[in-house]
């Protein structure tokens, strides 16, 4: 089981915070050639640039690098001493195996402008620990941010999202981040590898996607879901390539379940947890647009900003495909399907293409000002000469001269009346 969550970090504080000493780079985790150069036969050039680490780059690879770093923590891999107490005092052992940290460029936090993070824990439950419903309820208790479970190091223990703040990031998770983007519970990429695949895969699949909640003592999961549902779910959002395992790809959760998988660590948690990763940081980064604009009482400066650098961020990540194989292809389309991207992305281009239509309506008006204070100006001006020219002509005495000019304003005010008047009454007949 991996789980993922969002963070954000000051820029200035990101070297003090993600030294060398606690974390390697990603690229140390390929030992030669080999294992980068797999990566680029899997993966287009687009996407490798945009997930892996820029030390893998070759110079001028991409012009949108927007992955600053990739980081794999070096003192959380193989803890092995971990155990998760529920609210009824059960306990489940568990290890961490592998800690990943991703840095990118994007901002979701403007006020401190901090940049966007994922991190993402490799987590094992011991072999014959218990059946899927045990690794469902696992799942359910350890996600959430809000239950009253605890994970047990030793003497200490912590919530969820203590454990994640103090013995992953030791860095604090802001509640904006949090709260407005990534929601109370962590995302969860599950691979289950079997000697035999069992005949009920997709219930199992449904049950362990869903993380529902098993009583031990009645049984019965917490909760049950329609039939319909359940038919919808399983047709529209499975991935079935080889006969040998089957995949389910929902809002919050990744699963695949399967029959002797070989290299599990290498192949699904490694190089198809990528695109995982990579669809993530699509659905956290629009969450933040959307919540940045629903801030936005009036079309200010920074609201333009954001507008420019979501078109920039669409351009640069939101692909089409990612592989010049079929399974990534289909991986990445699925999860980016379950996690609505889409649709998402399509709503708020119609939110910007009316902020557009409302930046463009206000410069619009304010233009118009200045063309009627110029215009003003310049009635004042022709009044005066008006004035100037009809005195001579008429050889006018200049105790005349204001009752002239006030005679000239009238007229030109009455002009001026006349055709706004006439203009809004063409508007209302439209």
């Amino acid at each position: 089981m991996v789980f993922c969550g969002l963070f954000s970090c000051p820029e200035e504080r990101i070297n003090d915070v993600f030294n060398s000493s606690r974390y390697s780079d990603f690229q140390d985790y390929f030992k030669n050639e080999t294992g980068k150069g797999t990566l680029k036969r899997v993966f287009y050039p687009n996407f490798f640039s945009a997930i892996i680490s820029s030390k893998l780059h070759e110079q001028n690879s991409n012009s949108c690098d927007c992955l600053f770093h990739h980081l794999i923590a070096k003192d959380l891999s193989g803890l092995v001493d971990l155990s998760l107490i529920d609210e009824t005092g059960g306990s489940t052992e568990f290890s961490i195996s592998r800690v990943d940290i991703f840095l990118f460029r994007e901002i979701v936090s403007q006020p401190g402008k901090e940049k966007m993070g994922i991190y993402s824990i490799h987590v094992n439950l011991p072999e014959g620990a218990g059946d899927y419903r045990d690794i469902s309820s696992f799942i359910n208790r350890f996600r959430s941010f809000e239950s009253a479970n605890r994970t047990r190091i030793g003497e200490e223990s912590f919530s969820t999202l203590e454990f994640i703040e103090k013995k992953i990031l030791a860095l604090p998770v802001s509640h904006e981040v949090v709260s407005n983007i990534m929601g109370n519970k962590l995302k969860t990429f599950t691979v289950i590898n079997t000697e035999k695949k069992p005949g009920n895969i997709d219930e199992l699949l449904f049950v362990i996607g869903t993380a529902q909640l098993h009583n031990s003592d009645t049984g019965e999961f917490s909760y049950s879901n329609s039939e319909e549902l359940y038919r919808e779910i399983m047709q529209s959002n499975t991935v079935s390539v080889y006969s040998n395992w089957k995949a389910l790809s929902l809002f919050d959760s990744f699963t695949v379940i399967g029959e002797s998988l070989p290299d599990i660590s290498r192949t699904w948690c490694s190089t198809y947890l990528l695109i995982y990763i990579h669809c993530l940081k699509l659905k956290f980064y629009l969450f933040y647009v959307n919540s940045e604009l629903a801030k936005s009482v009036n079309l200010a400066r920074n609201t333009e900003r954001l507008r420019t650098k979501f078109v920039e961020f669409i351009s640069c990540n939101n692909f089409s495909s990612v592989s010049f194989n079929m399974l990534p292809n289909k991986l990445y389309l699925t999860i980016h399907r379950s996690l609505d991207i889409g649709n998402e992305v399509e709503e708020l281009e119609k939110k910007i293409t009316k902020m557009n239509q409302l930046i463009r309506e206000r410069n619009e008006k304010r233009l118009n000002r200045i063309v009627l204070l110029l215009a003003l100006l310049g009635a004042v001006s022709v009044i005066f000469h008006a004035s100037e020219f009809l005195m001579k002509l008429f050889s006018l005495k200049e105790d005349s001269y204001p009752y002239l000019g006030f005679t000239i304003s009238g007229t030109v005010i009455i002009i001026i009346a006349a055709y706004f008047l006439n203009l809004r009454n063409k508007s209302s007949h439209k």
